[in-house]
């Protein structure tokens, strides 16, 4: 077996907004902003409008290219890595176009690392995850699925 697995990946897809997606953010957000304001809460509404400018700037960069190492010590994300003994459990999904470990944390507030498969095979990383993890049948959170949906 490997001793190592190295790819790398965005952590989400690019996607280009037309036109019309920038009208729609700013008519949503100048109407709560003036709503806001009408009821005397101008903070709320400075709020945003500077979060309506950072979600356009946000939108304009590009998702960074993430490295990703499976090794005998753990996860590896870029810079993060996750131990094995803080990790639960793991699955690969297969089934939504392109393939992504999720992988069950101990952690409270990010209880699931979701990592795309780029260059791997999902068997290949089945077999080697499996040397440390039991493999459970886990699903990506709704939250995930909700904001990927909108396009965030």
């Amino acid at each position: 077996m490997t001793e190592e697995l190295h790819w790398e990946a965005y952590t989400r897809r690019p996607r280009e907004r037309s036109p019309d997606w920038y009208w729609a953010v700013s008519i949503i957000a100048l109407s709560i902003a003036i709503t806001s304001i009408i009821l005397d809460n101008i903070l709320f509404a400075v709020f945003i409008i500077l979060s309506a400018c950072v979600l356009f700037l946000g939108n304009k960069m590009k998702p960074p290219l993430v490295s990703f190492r499976l090794t005998e010590r753990g996860i590896r994300e870029g810079r993060i890595v996750y131990p094995w003994n803080t990790l639960l459990s793991f699955s690969v999904e297969e089934e939504y176009g392109e393939p992504r470990i999720i992988v069950k944390s101990q952690k409270m507030l990010s209880p699931y690392l979701i990592i795309p498969l780029a260059d791997i095979s999902p068997e290949t990383a089945r077999q080697f995850l499996g040397q440390y993890l039991p493999e459970e049948e886990l699903h990506e959170p709704l939250s995930k699925k909700i904001v990927e949906f909108l396009g965030f």
